[in-house]
């Protein structure tokens, strides 16, 4: 079997990966607008825009923004412009959700403790669900027509790039229904028709990401990347065992204070077991099961836990939370490529 059915074993099925992309480019604006605007307010003292009894906060700002991205796409044609939208609305999105603090409090407290946990909740929701939906869509004949379609406009305003043309060949290959073929092949035509310019801004952007994302993949494929990786849950899951063994021994069982405290400790021993249980089938197998633990028990200490410590340690919080996402998106590789090892003829 040659590599390029190796790696066609890897791939889910067939999804419309620029939606995707897309959001991602709102999502990671939406996130570096929120951490630009608290690192900028902080180094400059918080100043109040409007002087005298006024205060222009950024949330109009960010209710301005996200106006204008979808007036933009309502009365503007082509993909650019759906990009740029996508871009100015994650900024108008992260100012706007920036000042959650004031809107979920009676003393309208901009630096409302939980409110760097209520922005993570709602970032990471936000994400989970575009992408189930993007996913699960999946992508139809008639959706492959749409994007064949879309780019032949593209290419009629000027703003198809040599990659988004190529794209939407191959998009258009896919189509399998014979009733469709008569149109598959005038949108095709169409496209033949010119030839998009080489060396866009928009293909720029496109190799310049994909190169991103190839060298960091080999990077985190790297044989030692994953051993040590493997080796702090090693030590992860030997930690959870002393902490077991010394609470029942000096019987220094800590309790609740409140409901979120009481969840926080579920989540906590949820993520303890799953990592034990992870180590454990490493050194005795099967493989494939020990790595897909040691992923459920990142994904219960993202979605739960890390709310948590926003919560008490705001910003504090993110060194780990990096550190989990780096080790999650190890996993996830390690588990793709046994995946499809186990899926190769023997």
């Amino acid at each position: 079997m040659t590599t390029k059915d190796r790696n066609a074993l890897t791939l889910p099925h067939s999804y419309d990966r620029a939606a995707l992309a897309r959001f991602e480019l709102f999502l990671f604006a939406g996130v570096a607008t929120v951490l630009i605007t608290r690192a900028y307010l902080a180094a400059t003292g918080y100043p109040q825009i409007g002087g005298g009894a006024l205060h222009i906060a950024h949330v109009l700002w960010g209710g301005l923004l996200m106006a204008v991205a979808i007036v933009a796409t309502a009365i503007t044609e082509g993909s650019r412009t759906r990009d740029l939208a996508t871009l100015v609305g994650g900024i108008g999105f992260g100012l706007f959700i920036d000042e959650v603090g004031k809107f979920v409090t009676a003393d309208v407290d901009y630096f409302y403790q939980p409110a760097i946990a209520i922005m993570y909740v709602v970032f990471v929701l936000f994400y989970l669900a575009a992408r189930e939906v993007v996913i699960r869509r999946g992508m139809n004949d008639r959706h492959r027509l749409a994007i064949g379609a879309r780019a032949l406009s593209d290419l009629a305003l000027g703003q198809l790039d040599e990659i988004q043309y190529n794209h939407a060949l191959r998009v258009l290959d896919g189509v399998e229904d014979r009733s469709l073929t008569d149109l598959v092949d005038s949108i095709k035509a169409g496209l033949h028709s010119q030839t998009p310019p080489v060396g866009g801004i928009e293909s720029k952007i496109t190799r310049g990401r994909n190169a991103f994302f190839h060298r960091a993949e080999e990077l985190l494929r790297h044989r030692v990347v994953r051993r040590l990786v493997l080796t702090l849950f090693v030590l992860q899951a030997v930690l959870a065992i002393v902490q077991v063994i010394y609470a029942l021994v000096s019987e220094n069982v800590v309790e609740a204070d409140d409901v979120s405290d009481l969840v926080v400790q579920i989540s906590t021993v949820a993520t303890g077991i799953l990592v034990v249980l992870g180590v454990w089938f490493l050194f005795r197998g099967p493989y494939l099961r020990a790595l897909r633990l040691l992923r459920a028990s990142l994904i219960v200490s993202l979605l739960v836990t890390q709310v948590y410590l926003f919560t008490q340690d705001q910003f504090g919080a993110l060194f780990g939370f990096a550190v989990s996402l780096f080790m999650l998106a190890t996993l996830r590789i390690a588990i793709r490529s046994e995946e499809a090892a186990a899926a190769l003829p023997q």
